[in-house]
């Protein structure tokens, strides 16, 4: 424990500093200021309950080497409920002012705010604590003590009229009226009858109770609203025969725009983490999902379920010229939908909120139905019928492929925030890429699909024009997709020489890259990187492309969905690349299943014994582990063959496994 001593004033102000920092040198800078410090919060309750004289305020770093200063607040408060106590700290946060100012701290001040703000506030808190406990001083005393900091004070009798105005220099634009004509009046004066009797009832609660008493309330100043905290305390001389009190009216409005803004975080917060487990929630009841129905119907029930929202309801891709129905519908009738839906239908684009969510995969939010300018008069009164507050329309995408709209109506006013919004289009985004995944799942195992047939012109198609340009034909051999918006299209070109092939391509804009993989006289393989492709449209639309072949000038394209795909949302898909793409032919197709007995049998029957017993020495002596746990010499040694004929034998094998794969994976 140590002191700093300044001045030689018999009337100090007693701070006792708790930090294992050196205090602030403006702290102490006052001639009536006396700075004692303490390291530890067992140091300050230890100077606090011993005979060596008053503490004025208590002045606390948050992180204390054995505690911290929240907890010294805990039982300061408990012991001396009304000693002033700041919390001065470099390690604090908004959640740990909120929690100190609850927990009842004088103020809150960090230490990037420096130390002369640190002393001002010191000031302000000590003299606000004297004019509210020492009842017995005289009114130029008062002045003399309201002068040291920014707040208005006022003496009031039991009637409630103004003995004494009181205000420090700082606190004229803090004014609501011209405080010295206030002196004789009554609080019914100044306030209209409500607030003054509301004021009258605190002060007679003060005198009765004979203790400190706090109110809020708020009041129309010279700049404007403001929020004020009045603390009054009983005097204990009657004035003129009647009791009276001391209010300290402290401006509080920064404080509760800080609170408020806290208080706004926290349920900002609560609602994510609500809408989080909304998702969570949804997720599992996707994973049993066997169809796009039941993917839809289980996310519109659980969102209508919820409390924040009304209703739910899905609706197909955007399919020109049509009009906007409804697929699965949760928490409405499906009727009660159809006059809000006809008015949407009938707003012309630009306006068109169906049209824009569909065509730039961007959501729509009206937050406020009631005073909207996104919507039409027509719209308003639909959604208002429908009791209708806010709503969200939210893009179903999954990569490039849009399959829908997800709308919302929300359960209040502002009820989609841009978390919140932020959240269901994440929600969104994982419903359209289990639509995607289970469209491929059912392609994939089932046993009949649709084939569709598509036939493009040669002034369409860099494939067509390649054709007809060098008289050759084109043909896919095989795609990958290297990411979500990047697709390798690997294509054979037969009846032209490579150079020819190579400089049509240079001057056309239809490639990003490509490359030769092979060529063989008029024959050859490019690896390429459309800038667009009728493919990619096709992939992007769930299906699978069996083939895609361009001789003299046209291209056909043959591809197969699942028989629940809707055949026109393909077709028009693959007409935003070709607006003339005809499909020219449609027929369902079996698709018989392989047992994986039967696949271990083709490749078995694709591999030879050399081949085999290449594979099964080098996979179980760990040649395919990383680290290698066996070299090639050392598998090939024990075959007794050399190391070259072990990686022949093997590049063999791996290449009829891979294909054999990918043959099955296409079919």
């Amino acid at each position: 424990m140590t002191e700093r001593r300044t001045g030689q004033s018999t009337d100090r102000t007693r701070v006792l500093y708790v930090d294992d920092a050196e205090p602030a040198a403006a702290l102490s800078a006052g001639e009536d200021v006396r700075v004692e410090t303490a390291a530890t919060v067992a140091g300050a309750r230890d100077r606090l309950d011993d005979d060596r004289g008053r503490v004025d305020c208590v002045v606390s770093e948050y992180d204390l080497p054995d505690s911290d200063g929240l907890a010294l607040l805990e039982s300061v408060r408990h012991d001396h409920p009304n000693l002033p106590f700041v919390v001065y700290t470099g390690s604090g946060s908004e959640a740990i002012a909120s929690e100190a100012i609850g927990m009842g701290a004088t103020d809150y001040v960090p230490k990037t705010a420096g130390g002369e703000t640190l002393a001002e506030r010191v000031d302000r808190a000590v003299a606000t604590a004297r004019v509210e406990t020492d009842s017995g001083v005289s009114g130029a005393r008062m002045r003399e003590l309201t002068n040291a900091f920014p707040d208005v004070a006022f003496i009031l009798d039991e009637d409630g009229r103004y003995l004494e105005v009181l205000s420090g220099p700082e606190t004229e634009s803090l004014r609501a009226v011209d405080q010295e004509q206030l002196i004789g009046k009554r609080i019914h004066d100044a306030f209209d009858d409500a607030e003054a009797e509301r004021y009258l009832e605190h002060i007679r609660t003060t005198l009765e109770s004979g203790t400190v008493e706090t109110i809020e309330y708020r009041t129309e100043t010279e700049t404007g609203e403001r929020w004020y905290e009045g603390r009054t305390a009983p005097l204990r001389d009657a004035i003129d025969g009647r009791d009276a009190v001391v209010w300290v009216a402290r401006d509080v409005t920064d404080r509760r725009g800080y609170e408020r803004k806290l208080a706004q975080r926290r349920d900002e917060l609560a609602r994510l983490n609500r809408i989080n487990e909304l998702i969570n929630s949804t997720l599992q009841s996707l994973i049993e999902a066997t169809n796009r129905e039941e993917i839809e119907r289980a996310v519109c029930e659980e969102l209508a379920d919820s409390p924040f929202y009304q209703f739910a309801w899905t609706g197909p891709a955007w399919v020109k010229d049509e009009r906007m129905r409804p697929s699965v519908v949760a928490g409405i009738d499906r009727d009660e939908l159809v006059e809000l839906l006809d008015a949407t239908n009938a707003v012309p684009r630009p306006d068109n909120s169906f049209v824009h969510v569909l065509t730039e995969n961007e959501s729509v939010v009206i937050h406020d139905v009631a005073d909207s300018t996104r919507i039409s008069d027509r719209e308003r009164e639909a959604m208002l019928d429908l009791g209708m507050s806010s709503a969200a329309l939210v893009p179903l995408t999954y990569g490039d492929t849009n399959y829908g709209v997800l709308a919302i109506s929300g359960g209040y006013p502002n009820a989609f925030g841009d978390g919140e919004l932020a959240g269901l289009e994440a929600l969104a985004e994982i419903v359209g890429f289990v639509i995607n995944a289970v469209q491929n799942r059912n392609l994939i195992f089932s046993d009949s699909a649709v084939e569709l047939t598509f036939r493009v012109e040669d002034s369409d198609s860099a494939f067509g024009r390649l054709s007809a340009d060098l008289d050759c034909r084109v043909e896919l051999e095989g795609i990958v997709p290297a990411s979500e918006d990047r697709l390798i299209e690997y294509v054979s070109l037969t009846g032209a020489p490579t150079d020819a092939v190579l400089d049509r391509a240079a001057e056309m804009d239809a490639f990003e890259t490509y490359r030769v993989v092979h060529e063989d006289g008029e024959e050859c393989l490019l690896e390429t990187e459309p800038a667009w492709s009728g493919v990619d449209q096709l992939v992007q639309a769930a299906a699978v492309v069996k083939s895609a072949i361009a001789e003299n000038g046209d291209v056909t394209f043959v591809s197969e969905a699942p028989s629940e795909t809707e055949v026109r949302n393909v077709v028009e898909r693959l007409r935003e690349m070709y607006p003339d793409v005809e499909l020219t032919g449609k027929r369902e197709v079996d698709r018989p299943v392989r047992t994986m007995q039967e696949m271990r049998q083709t490749i078995a029957d694709a591999l030879t014994d050399k081949q085999q017993s290449a594979l099964r020495a080098a996979y179980f002596a760990g040649y395919y582990e990383y680290p290698r746990e066996s070299t090639a010499e050392e598998v090939a040694a024990s075959l007794g063959i050399t190391s070259p004929t072990l990686h022949q034998h093997l590049r063999a094998a791996q290449c009829k496994l891979v294909g054999a794969f990918l043959d099955s994976w296409s079919e």
